[in-house]
């Protein structure tokens, strides 16, 4: 197998937040080396702006324009694109890079990203990532990048969410995303049976995880505040295992790391375990 390692030093454009630092922090903690270990063939990229942050719209877009390029590149080399990166914006740029008109998406968080600038409490722009991806949002501006066509709604599947905005719940609730629930470390409907239902309606996916959708107690280093009664770190590989049973991993993504706040590196042990058997499960 060939993979495309791909630092994103930016949190939502901003070079200067903590978890700018996490995707290098990974790398120098040895996860190129955890990848060949898997028998891998690993390439090393970093995004690089080259510009100063101006505001999270305009620098998160130009970001993700150089990931969609290196993304691109990586699919053209037939490798398998595994982007680290410091919010969950980088995912229009993931998606950009290649033709995905018949692929899932996987999305692991503890938030639903789902919300619109019509539904947001806070107005926080990675929150409004899964919205943008299937349509409901922003979609000249993802046009900007690359391929923007929007994911299925009956295409996409969000785990380990256990904190929603009021509208936001009222929109997945509307919607045909498939969404389990996480309760005190448990899953509130069966995972297996989801990624079934997903698998009668694609073959590939785009496997995003956001670290938060781990516990506090396995990953205590992210950029939101914690949320309690999350996945364990053996839960997220079993997960991660069905996936690859059942379907061909396009791209994935790690995010929100924020090394600055890492207890112990507990957070960081817990990405790399998690880059490890992502290794195990791309071919």
């Amino acid at each position: 197998m060939h993979i495309c390692l791909i630092q994103v030093p930016y949190t939502c454009g901003d070079e200067h937040h903590g978890a700018s630092k996490g995707p290098a922090r990974y790398v120098q903690a040895g996860a190129e080396r955890l990848l060949a270990a898997r028998g891998a063939t690993v390439a090393v990229k970093r995004v690089e702006r080259g510009a100063p942050f101006r505001d999270s719209a305009s620098s998160s877009l130009a970001d993700c324009e150089q990931v969609a390029a290196l993304v691109r590149e990586a699919v053209t080399a037939g490798q398998v694109p595994l982007v680290l990166a410091g919010s969950c914006d980088v995912s229009k740029g993931v998606l950009s890079g290649f033709d995905h008109a018949r692929c899932g998406v996987i999305w692991m968080d503890a938030h639903g990203d789902f919300n619109t600038p019509e539904s947001t409490i806070t107005g926080f722009f990675p929150g409004m990532s899964l919205a943008l991806l299937v349509g409901h949002c922003y979609q000249n501006y993802w046009a900007q990048i690359g391929n923007s066509t929007p994911i299925s709604e009956a295409a996409t599947l969000l785990l380990g969410v256990r904190d929603l905005d009021p509208l936001e719940r009222e929109r997945l609730g509307r919607s045909a995303v498939q969404v389990v629930h996480w309760r005190a470390g448990s899953p509130r409907t069966d995972v297996p049976a989801a990624l079934y239902q997903l698998a009668t309606r694609v073959q590939e996916v785009y496997v995003h995880i956001d670290m938060d959708a781990l516990d506090p107690q396995v990953a205590p280093g992210i950029v939101d505040y914690l949320v309690p009664g999350g996945l364990s770190l053996q839960a997220v590989e079993e997960i991660l295992r069905a996936v690859a049973a059942r379907f061909h991993i396009r791209a994935a993504t790690l995010a929100t790391y924020n090394p600055d706040v890492d207890r112990d590196d507990k957070t960081l042990r817990a990405g790399l375990r998690i880059i490890e058997v992502l290794g195990e499960c791309i071919d």
